[in-house]
């Protein structure tokens, strides 16, 4: 089971709100804090704190609340935690190892991974899954005061010149090392090498296994999903209260809705792909029907479409436990 860690700001438009404040970029915000399962689509724990709270600061007791409530449910391996460089710090690696778990959690760029990945051989960079111009290789550095056994795998992918920018405010040119961007901006080099790097404490000895950390690291986007649907699916775009205690019970509303609505596509088939919360509401939610009293017995008729898909997740449900009749 692989459990992603993630924040989203929320902008506000008054400082007089409970537990907002400015954040680094400069809005007055609340920030929530979530804990996502990847697999089932779910949130497991979350907290809404202030637009400065800091993740590395609030995660080690999510991941203690996270992992109590996957044993609860039966849950027996081990648990894979993964973050963005905004958890990277030693006391969450050490709390996620204390509790038996695995992790990949993002790591800054600084100079000693500078170092580190000029050091690697040419011949030692592997291809990257389901990325072209894309490589990674496992470096020869781990961060001090670490648990036994952290290793940093590295990433790098190759841009023309024409694909950087100057401006220090890109995003994409801000991986690139100082140097070899200066190489570039000044016509030496035509290409230069982006790098993004993971801490992860994983058994990846052959070239597949590191290759594969990196790719389903990439792919931990379902988490930003969750932000996404519950902000234009469940009103978690604004706090509509002065009350922090109203604030979080409408982002718990927000969250529960992502459940639902994860949890009604594992019983109703309505395509493979995970549907956001205004498609499952149109599709499941807001069908027609008449509502009858005959013999002074209820009844709510729907139409054909929907009653066939009724029926299909009721079957889904007694496939695997005994439930009354409809």
């Amino acid at each position: 089971m692989t459990i992603d860690l993630d924040a989203k700001d929320i902008e506000v438009f008054s400082t007089r709100k409970e537990q907002v404040i400015r954040s680094y970029k400069g809005e007055i915000a609340g920030r929530v804090h979530a804990a996502h399962v990847a697999q089932a689509g779910t949130v497991l724990v979350a907290d809404l704190l202030d637009g400065r709270s800091d993740g590395r600061t609030h995660s080690p007791a999510q991941i203690d609340r996270a992992l109590d409530a996957v044993r609860a449910a039966g849950a027996t391996g081990r648990i894979l935690f993964q973050g963005d460089s905004g958890y990277y710090a030693g006391k969450v690696a050490e709390k996620i190892v204390a509790r038996g778990g695995l992790f990949r959690l993002g790591v800054p760029r600084g100079k000693a991974l500078w170092r580190a990945v000029a050091a690697v051989h040419e011949d030692d960079w592997i291809g990257a899954v389901d990325y072209p111009d894309a490589q990674v290789a496992p470096l020869g550095y781990a961060p001090a005061d670490w648990p036994d056994g952290t290793r940093v795998v590295a990433r790098r992918v190759r841009y023309d010149a024409d694909q950087l920018s100057a401006d220090p405010r890109s995003r994409r040119s801000r991986t690139v090392g100082k140097d070899q961007l200066a190489l570039v901006l000044d016509g030496i080099e035509d290409t230069a090498y982006a790098y993004s790097f993971i801490a992860t404490n994983e058994d990846l000895d052959l070239d597949e296994e590191i290759a594969a950390a990196e790719w389903e690291f990439r792919r931990r986007t379902k988490i930003e999903e969750l932000f996404r649907d519950t902000a234009h699916g469940a009103g978690l775009n604004h706090l509509p209260s002065g009350s922090h205690a109203v604030n979080s019970m409408w982002m718990w509303g927000a969250l529960l809705a992502y459940n639902l609505s994860a949890w009604l596509q594992m019983l109703a088939p309505i395509g493979a792909a995970r549907r956001r919360i205004a498609t499952v509401r149109r599709l499941l939610i807001r069908r027609a029907a008449r509502w009858t009293i005959t013999a002074r017995r209820q009844k709510l008729h729907f139409a054909q479409a929907a009653d066939t898909l009724i029926a299909q997740a009721l079957a889904r449900i007694r496939a695997h436990r005994r439930v009354l009749s409809a």
